[in-house]
């Protein structure tokens, strides 16, 4: 399927743009309950990223007559064949120039054509499995060629469970930031599927060679871990290719950055929502940046206004965010509190939560005792994205005639006074409509929509229907 390396091409050249506060595309399964721990399972496991907003509405610099190419080896030696490599250039600020990608064959050789001279360029590598490789401030000449092969070395990595979701994971992620010996910044990201339940976990991850200076450990999408060589007592720990490097610290997962959401109930709701999200383990005075993005194939961000927040300490706190108002509906919206600090021109580190974009609208809102109105709207299902049609599934419209501000907190609205209306199948694009209806008074509307592989089920926001 190809949405998985354009995702993760997307994701990755955006973090190599710029570092701050990062974020990350993957939606989650979950049966909802407040501050319950999403999961990598759904689908293949992408880290933050920046918001990629730079990646869009900019003139293309003209492409050059040099060849971007080289090979790509596993940390075995062994040539990697079907990867994706991109290669790309920026400007000083750090704008999108130029991008090329092919795919590597039996031998693990790539070539990209048509790359420009340039001292800012870079390569990214995706792997079938959803790893990813990169490199930044690379030379590209034109005509070139210019040959990089890459292959890369591991570490070997400890965690120790703790805290209110350690008894759950097995399919941590993994971020490996170092520099090389030539200044240039190297990314290796790792997902790693069905390790020890055991108290204390050891494993490995990917590392391009060069000096580590960052390391950080997603338990879960909205649980990391973090390693910083700048720190006081730390250095930055050479690894060369194919070798084995164990790191000398242990990751405690009781003291990870945390966030989730606390309002509302079921992380979904139409574009605008108030969100109210919870933080949990920001030292005292660090400073605390939000941003988002959805995760449909334009990537539709916003960095609410460049809001953060200075912490009070590891203790929880909430801050208020709102959903962008042209957030793409059937599409999970993801919610990132990060690290403001810039780490190494190449990642933030961030804690991500998800919020399912769902919409029930009405042709009108306002109607004449006796006129009818028609429902509809678009919920998430599994599969669809961009043109791609998904896994049709069932909507469950309810209705109650005394106010109603926000959906039933259970998942039987009956036992909360909502009356059913109608139960309706989307189409592959998660789109809905009920029959013509005709209240008698003024009604509000919820629907709800059942979970699948990619999304939990939820509920949409509550819509009110004026009659007089």
């Amino acid at each position: 399927m190809r949405r998985l390396p354009v995702l993760l091409a997307t994701i990755v050249v955006a973090l190599l743009l710029s570092s701050g506060a990062a974020y990350a595309d993957s939606p989650i399964v979950r049966s909802h309950t407040v501050a319950e721990p999403p999961s990598w399972t759904a689908h293949a496991a992408v880290p933050p990223a920046q918001a990629w907003s730079p990646l869009l509405g900019l003139a293309s610099a003209s492409a050059g007559s040099g060849v971007v190419q080289g090979h790509v080896y596993d940390y075995f030696g062994s040539p990697v064949a079907d990867a994706w490599v991109t290669a790309f250039a920026v400007d000083d600020q750090g704008n999108w120039l130029w991008s090329g990608e092919a795919g590597t064959g039996d031998d693990g050789f790539y070539s990209i054509s048509d790359a420009p001279a340039t001292v800012r360029g870079g390569i990214l590598v995706n792997m079938e499995g959803g790893d990813s490789w990169a490199m930044k401030e690379m030379a590209f000449a034109d005509p070139g060629p210019s040959t990089y092969d890459l292959r890369p070395a591991r570490v070997t990595w400890s965690a120790t469970r703790g805290g209110p979701w350690g008894a759950d994971w097995q399919d941590p992620f993994f971020e490996v930031v170092g520099m090389s010996a030539t200044a240039t910044p190297v990314y290796a990201m790792t997902h790693r599927s069905g390790v020890s339940t055991g108290a204390t976990v050891t494993d490995w991850a990917l590392a391009l060679p060069a000096d580590v200076r960052l390391v950080a450990c997603y338990f879960y999408p909205n649980e990391v871990a973090v390693w910083d060589a700048a720190d006081p007592g730390n250095s930055p720990l050479p690894v060369t290719v194919g070798s084995t490097t164990t790191l000398p610290f242990t990751f405690d997962e009781a003291s990870a950055y945390r966030s989730f959401l606390t309002q509302p109930y079921w992380a979904s709701g139409k574009p605008g929502t108030k969100l109210r999200l919870a933080l949990q383990n920001f030292p005292a005075g660090s400073e605390v940046a939000f941003s988002g993005w959805s995760e449909s194939p334009n990537g539709a961000s916003t960095t609410w206004g460049g809001k953060s927040l200075i912490s009070t300490g590891p203790q929880q706190q909430t801050v208020s965010l709102t959903v962008p108002a042209k957030a793409a509906p059937g599409y999970s919206f993801i919610v990132g509190a990060g690290d403001a600090t810039a780490r190494y021109d190449i990642v933030g580190v961030a804690a991500m939560e998800y919020f399912q974009v769902c919409t029930l609208n009405a042709t009108k809102t306002s109607i004449r005792r006796g006129s009818a109105v028609r429902l509809s709207g678009v919920v998430p299902v599994q599969d669809h994205w961009g043109s791609a049609a998904g896994k049709p599934k069932y909507v469950w419209i309810y209705k109650r005639t005394t106010a109603a501000s926000a959906p039933p907190t259970v998942w039987d609205a009956t036992k909360k006074g909502w009356k059913p209306v109608a139960r309706v199948r989307t189409d592959g694009y998660g789109r809905y409509h009920s029959a013509w209806l005709k209240p008698a008074r003024t009604t509000w509307y919820v629907a709800r929509y059942a979970g699948d592989e990619q999304y939990w089920k939820a509920y949409t926001s509550v819509l009110k229907v004026r009659v007089y």
